[in-house]
């Protein structure tokens, strides 16, 4: 039998936070990290207002833990690993899940298995096969040097499900679809990241020109991504510069029904192809910082259909959204940094198919924020963050009635995430 030895290794470059590993004298070495994410909500959707307890962030950046191990292999000069990511989720995570008719008791979490993979490293680089983050996850998300995601993210997590009480039923959501990954619409939109998915596939990451990175990546069906990132220094900043392109060529169909499970809408797009980019600065000795996002994703769409009698309806086959936060992280105080941020952020023309049959020709989702984290060394973060989403639109004079008039949306949530 085995005998290991318990040991405390730093804080990882990425997050910020620190584990718990094992090891033996074989060089096995086995970890288990990650994070718990909770939180108060309260909204005001200019009809109604509540206020609630929630699993803050929805997934990715909800609560998670990662099993990971690698060992040496013996006369090769390779290393070999795996990783398994379990996600206690809520039933009232706001991405998605959570809005106005939503909300109430409820004690239900389940556990999802968020990714699962082996890989294989070397002087050639690494091989990941399996269930796993692809190169253009999160290629427009993690280049922000103050790393507060917590509490902003250019992608739209807390407010997507959220009913905009106007139209058929048409959430904030509807207004922010994706083409890249089919299960990003509708309520799923979240106007950025569009490829942000864990997929099952291969990933190949060239080794690293000192602060340079490139990887890329096939995953099922046809889905190809290549992404390069900077992590560095320019100009004594803190800078990070993060590109990727995907492609996804597989069949992608997209379909809704009513509560009688008949067909209500059908979009179906045989390529789309998705560019993101994120640049992000900041000053050591001042703590200010600034990060901005952009993507641009098209789509070759085949067919956008409704039961009859309505009729087929042209649906945008391209949009594009940028985001900014600017803010300032130092030690303000003893008990550890403290971070200030405001966001801006606009997402043009991510309607969905059944605001096409509305008669909506364009749209477009104001974002506004303001946020404060305080940190608590590398453990706790305890943080307070306000968003306000607008909806302008253009089309008919039905889709102005139904959609021109929509109220804002405003959300304050206050939560905790702490490490292990």
């Amino acid at each position: 039998m085995k005998k290991f030895k318990l040991f405390t290794i730093p804080a990882a470059a990425l997050l910020g936070f620190s584990h718990v590993a094992l090891a033996d004298a074989g060089g096995d070495n086995w970890s288990i990290s990650g994070w718990i994410n909770e939180g108060m909500t309260w909204y005001s959707d200019g009809a109604n207002s509540d206020l609630v307890q929630t699993s803050d962030n929805g997934t990715t950046l909800g609560s998670r833990v990662t099993l990971s191990g690698n060992v040496d292999l013996p006369n090769t000069g390779l290393n070999a690993g795996f990783e398994v990511i379990f996600e206690p989720q809520s039933k009232e995570t706001p991405l998605i899940k959570a809005n106005q008719r939503t909300f109430g008791d409820s004690n239900g979490h389940g556990i999802g298995i968020l990714g699962n993979s082996i890989n294989l490293s070397g002087g050639f680089g690494k091989l990941t096969f399996g269930l796993q983050s692809m190169p253009t996850d999160n290629i427009a998300v993690l280049a922000d040097p103050s790393m507060t995601l917590w509490s902003a993210v250019s992608l739209v997590i807390r407010a997507n499900g959220f009913y905009i009480n106007k139209g058929d039923d048409a959430r904030w959501g509807s207004f922010l679809n994706c083409f890249t990954a089919a299960g990003l619409r509708g309520a799923g939109g979240i106007g950025i990241d569009c490829n942000g998915i864990y997929r099952q596939g291969v990933r190949y990451d060239l080794p690293s020109f000192g602060p340079l990175s490139v990887a890329v990546g096939w995953a099922n069906d046809d889905i190809y991504d290549i992404a390069a990132k900077y992590n560095g220094e320019l100009g004594g900043l803190k800078t990070m510069l993060h590109l990727g392109y995907a492609l996804n060529q597989g069949v992608n169909p997209t379909a809704r029904t009513d509560k009688n499970n008949n067909l209500i809408e059908h979009v179906y797009h045989n390529k789309a192809r998705n560019f993101q980019a994120q640049l992000g600065l900041m000053d050591p000795g001042t703590g200010i910082f600034g990060t901005f996002a952009y993507q641009h994703e098209t789509a070759d769409i085949a067919s956008t259909r409704r039961a009859p009698p309505t009729p087929t309806v042209k649906l945008s086959d391209k949009t594009h959204a940028w985001w900014t936060k600017v803010g300032v992280k130092r030690a303000f105080n003893s008990l550890g940094d403290t971070a200030i941020s405001f966001q801006y952020g606009n997402y043009s023309d991510q309607y969905g198919a059944m605001q096409a049959y509305d008669g909506v020709t364009g749209s477009k989702v104001k974002r506004m924020g303001f946020a404060v984290d305080q940190y608590f060394g590398s453990r706790l973060i305890i943080y307070g963050a306000w968003e306000r989403l607008g909806l302008d639109v253009e089309g008919s004079a039905e889709a102005k009635r139904l959609y021109g008039s929509t109220d804002d949306l405003h959300i304050f949530s206050t939560g905790l995430t702490f490490f292990f």
